[in-house]
């Protein structure tokens, strides 16, 4: 019999020990994490497959048309020698709608190649290399990708006789609108390994080293 041996920090709230976390969201989104950048074509398939880095994406955009929008209203001051330029801006603006998901597919093939290279491969070469938000990309992300989800979803599967044997609460919420979701326990930890031995039970407890 397998034992999984989990840790209890001073809270009570349960991670499975020695545990290998997904870092970055490169370990995460590991089926286009290497071929976005190759191209736009390749970065708008990937957009489309992962919708995070998609919201990514936009995000660059809408920084990118900010600037050119302030860029075009300083412009609009100025008369003269820099009315091409205006021209130029005002062109520009009316390929970018406000909206990043409005024509995505058309926006993104109007890229010059510096716009494409200098903010949108080093801003997203970023973004891979961050850790995923948990909070907001949890839609998206395997339901055992932390210690502690991954010591939630092990007592997720038990059921309330075994999970009163070993003195643990899982935990969806504190309270509506929470989103604070784990395994929990409190109390002597010998006690609990003692219930889980007798039981038959495959998990044992020790207090976090963190």
């Amino acid at each position: 019999m397998k034992i999984t041996e989990f840790e209890v920090d001073s809270l009570g709230t349960l991670t499975v020990a020695e545990f290998w976390e997904l870092k970055t969201r490169t370990d995460v989104y590991e089926s286009v994490s290497g071929s976005w950048s190759k191209s736009l074509a390749h970065l708008a398939d990937a957009m489309e497959e992962c919708e995070p880095l998609a919201w990514a994406v936009h995000s660059i955009y809408t920084e990118l048309r900010s600037e050119i929008q302030a860029d075009l209203g300083g412009v609009g001051r100025i008369s003269g020698a820099l009315k091409k330029r205006a021209l130029a801006l005002k062109a520009r603006i009316k390929t970018m709608p406000e909206e990043p998901v409005d024509n995505a597919d058309h926006w993104l093939f109007t890229l010059t190649s510096n716009e494409f290279n200098a903010r949108f491969v080093s801003g997203t070469k970023k973004w891979f290399d961050s850790p995923p938000n948990w909070k907001w990309e949890d839609d998206h992300l395997p339901n055992d990708g932390t210690a502690q989800w991954a010591a939630l979803e092990y007592f997720k599967s038990m059921d309330d006789d075994t999970l009163d044997i070993l003195g643990v609460r899982v935990i969806a919420g504190d309270h509506p609108g929470s989103s604070y979701y784990a395994a929990k326990r409190t109390g002597d930890l010998d006690q609990a390994n003692r219930a889980a031995a007798d039981a038959g039970i495959p998990a044992r407890f020790k207090k976090s080293s963190r």
